[in-house]
């Protein structure tokens, strides 16, 4: 993101609830949920200050730092923007592949499915963004992907090696993956999802309640949850509360989460019962205008 260094100013969607990503390449400031984009302006709007920096980083960043560090290497960024074009995915591959390309940057779509004989390191970046993911599968998803790509390194006669970045490099899941110690991680998060009543224990419905006043989104995020609450007895009710993103494309969001035991109940009488509540609600006058997404086992 950008930020201005004598007053904090940090430009922001006017749409969403999430500041602009800078994308270097197109010299542009620009929304990840809805699109809006803005030229990166010469001086700050806040205090008028041209100390105006970039903070973080991404694929850009790292091949920009890159080409500083190793000048004499050809290095190659593999992300969304560089693999539009219908042709553009393969030719970064075949670059890397034939040795044109001796550093490749990317995001997740270089984890999978690749294998390279001269592969012989490995750079994962802040392993903690992913760890520490709002999101109970946050763990797993990131032993996935560390371990994926730390498979392309050494597939051949060479000897591999891997750099993970962390701030807490005692953490347990980096154990489980040293060790590639599969069944133990996996033991590991059954327990932990079992205590805490997540999938594959229970099911989870996750009801998002949008509006384009804040208010009367939580309002009925309020007025929902209670109902269901009252009609639905016996079911783990969480929240309503406003998501990381609570505000996307002009519209307010709440959500609440609902888990269900995997004996309690047929989901499709619960399932039922939540349509009621959500006829009941759209018949409300003041809420005739809310939209009311049921999410079953959100990803």
């Amino acid at each position: 993101m950008v930020q201005c260094q004598d007053c904090g100013w940090i430009p922001k969607c006017i749409n969403c609830a999430v500041s602009l990503t800078y994308h270097q390449y197109r010299h542009a400031m620009i929304c990840h949920y809805c699109g809006y984009r803005e030229e990166l302006p010469n001086q700050c709007p806040t205090c008028s200050s041209k100390r105006i920096m970039t903070l973080g980083y991404g694929t850009e960043k790292l091949e920009e730092e890159l080409k500083l560090h190793f000048p004499e290497a050809n290095v190659q960024r593999m992300d969304l923007d560089t693999t539009r074009t219908k042709s553009g995915y393969e030719t970064i591959i075949e670059g890397f592949e034939t040795g044109k390309t001796d550093i490749l940057v990317g995001t997740q779509m270089v984890t999978k499915g690749l294998d390279f004989g001269r592969v012989s390191l490995v750079g994962v970046f802040d392993a903690d963004r992913m760890m520490h993911f709002p999101d109970f599968r946050s763990y797993e998803r990131a032993f996935q992907l560390i371990t994926q790509v730390s498979g392309r390194s050494g597939r051949r006669a060479k000897k591999g090696k891997v750099i993970i970045q962390t701030t807490n490099p005692e953490h347990p899941l980096f154990s489980y993956i040293l060790q590639n110690d599969v069944r133990g991680f996996v033991d590991e998060q059954m327990r932990d999802r079992q205590m805490h009543s997540f999938p594959p224990f229970s099911r989870l419905i996750e009801i998002t309640i949008k509006h384009t006043d804040r208010k009367v989104c939580h309002e009925c995020a309020e007025q929902f949850t209670q109902m269901t609450k009252l009609r639905i007895p016996g079911i783990k009710v969480l929240g309503p509360e406003e998501p990381i993103v609570s505000k996307i494309r002009n519209e307010f969001l709440m959500t609440t989460l609902l888990k269900i035991a995997r004996d309690q109940g047929k989901l499709s009488e619960i399932k039922s019962r939540l349509l009621g509540i959500v006829d009941q609600i759209n018949q409300m006058k003041e809420f005739r205008s809310v939209r009311i997404v049921l999410d079953v086992d959100p990803m």
